[in-house]
């Protein structure tokens, strides 16, 4: 309804007007040098309206022609930029597509067409990575750093292509540098700290994970943990040489942060032997052990005394394994004490619950030296022969390695802090077990013998190239790091006349000289 009476309004006004005018059109005068001009009121104002329109019109047309110039400059340069922006949109397409040819075509354009150095530059260097040639790559990223918008994005192109090809110093250089332009971003501190670790620099890695806790990029439990593991690093460079005080220092430091932490408390436990602080380092192991048992703990705490008897060193494992009852690692030091004290029937007690279901490897070997230790080499050569296809044991598992050697930086990959103890998937290598004692005259001494104590079956198994030990070593073949060290490895020992007498209360030996 409004809209009818709205128009039909205005109309009513005007016509209202037009008759008033009508019937009262008035005179207008104008006299200007000596003329008069008379005319109507109605005309007067239409002459007036006709007059303002032509001179808008006018300034219209002169401000256009004035303005003509810059304008047209304006259309080629807005022209020049959208299909500056058209080839750039186009080279992204083309790289995630994978055409190469593609990418590179466009990327030419847009570098021509536009002045945007951040994504014209990082096109033509991703252009060069995808058809391979790095030298050109290299050079787009240099030519980022040379401005300020771009230096970020150039050093972190610089970095992957140091990656790709195996450069390690420019790596490490080129995270620093990123690391020191913004030390908020993760990534370039992490590069800028793994890489540090891995090259030794242990003082500058030192002050980039403090400047990583300052910007908050780590939690204080994560920065307490790598601060560990680069003090235990650190210690293990220096504990074989002439600054051993120092290392001992360090990874007791490490052993303060993370006290069950096999590594350190390992390291620093050898080193405090060594230094004949005996039993501190015997209630370092022991209080790890409570709640983390670790092989190389066992290790260490094993020859932990010097000329010490069997039994004593029997009687002493009895208290650590008694810490931590029932872990594997508790079962399987006490059996390797037991076997060098030739206490065999303690080695098979505990030996016995590990070998329920399938028995790992290590454990096959255990068996086998027991079994060889009590003049049973049929039974021995079976333990022997089956710790071949046993399953693997625990060890340093990351991507890309495993090892029963610890290291803070994996070497793959280069992460930092990645290793995790489990049972790998696949075995490669394996930890040495005790090694069995020498053979006795009725067991066999070579490889013919073997062969012929073996069950057919069992020969088959050996005769199958894919399954010989010389793809999985045996404890005579192993690698020298697969090995333990030669003084970690404990022959049941003879007791000699002074100690060959065993009482009804338990073996006969010195007492425990800690």
């Amino acid at each position: 309804m409004w809209r009818v009476l709205v128009p039909f309004s205005i109309i009513a006004v005007l016509c209202a007007a037009a008759v008033w005018l009508a019937d009262h059109p008035g005179v207008v005068t104008v006299t200007w040098q000596g003329y008069e001009i008379r005319t109507s009121f109605v005309m007067g104002l239409l002459v007036i309206s006709l007059s303002t329109i032509i001179g808008v019109l006018g300034y219209r047309l002169f401000a256009t022609f004035m303005k003509s110039p810059a304008g047209f400059t304006s259309f080629l340069a807005t022209r020049k930029r959208k299909k500056g922006y058209d080839a750039l949109s186009k080279g992204m397409v083309a790289i995630a597509a994978g055409d190469s040819r593609e990418a590179d075509h466009y990327a030419g354009q847009a570098h021509k067409l536009l002045d945007e150095p951040a994504m014209t530059l990082l096109l033509a260097a991703q252009a060069a990575q995808m058809k391979g040639d790095s030298a050109g790559a290299t050079r787009f990223f240099e030519e980022m750093r040379g401005h300020s918008e771009t230096e970020f994005l150039g050093l972190r192109g610089l970095y992957v292509q140091a990656g790709r090809v195996g450069n390690k110093a420019a790596e490490r250089a080129y995270a620093e540098k990123a690391f020191a332009l913004r030390p908020n971003t993760p990534w370039a501190a992490e590069a800028a700290f793994t890489a540090q670790v891995a090259a030794g620099e242990f003082e500058p890695a030192a002050a980039t994970l403090d400047r990583m806790l300052q910007v908050k990029l780590l939690t204080r439990d994560v920065a307490r943990r790598r601060r560990a593991v680069l003090l235990t690093a650190q210690a293990m460079s220096l504990a074989d040489g002439e600054a051993s005080d120092k290392a001992l220092q360090l990874a007791s430091d490490a052993v303060e942060m993370e006290p069950t932490f096999a590594p350190p408390v390992a390291l620093a436990a050898r080193l405090l032997g060594e230094a004949g602080q005996t039993r501190k380092a015997g209630r370092l192991i022991e209080r790890a052990w409570a709640t983390h048992p670790h092989p190389d703990l066992a290790d260490v705490y094993l020859i932990l005394v010097s000329d010490e008897k069997p039994f004593d060193r029997l009687r002493r494992v009895k208290g650590l394994a008694a810490r931590n009852p029932g872990a594997g690692e508790s079962q399987t030091v006490l059996a390797r004490a037991a076997l060098a004290a030739r206490d065999f029937e303690t080695a098979r007690e505990a030996l016995e619950p590990l070998l329920v279901g399938d028995p790992t490897q290590r454990v096959c070997e255990l068996m086998g030296a027991l079994e060889g230790a009590e003049d049973h080499a049929a039974a021995a050569q079976v333990w022997l022969t089956r710790a071949i296809h046993a399953p693997a044991d625990a060890c340093w598992v990351a991507e890309g390695y495993q090892s029963h050697i610890w290291v803070p930086v994996v070497p793959e990959t280069g992460a930092f802090d990645t290793l995790n103890w489990q049972v790998p998937v696949k075995r490669a290598g394996a930890r040495a077990a005790l090694v069995p004692p020498t053979p006795t005259a009725s067991e066999p001494h070579g490889e013919e013998d073997l062969q012929q104590t073996l069950p057919a079956e069992a020969r088959r198994e050996e005769e199958t190239p894919a399954e010989t030990p010389e793809n999985v070593p045996t404890l005579d073949e192993a690698e020298p790091r697969d090995r333990l060290p030669e003084h970690v490895v404990i022959a049941p020992d003879d007791p000699g006349p002074e100690g060959s007498g065993i009482d009804e209360n338990g073996a006969k030996g010195e007492s425990p000289k800690w």
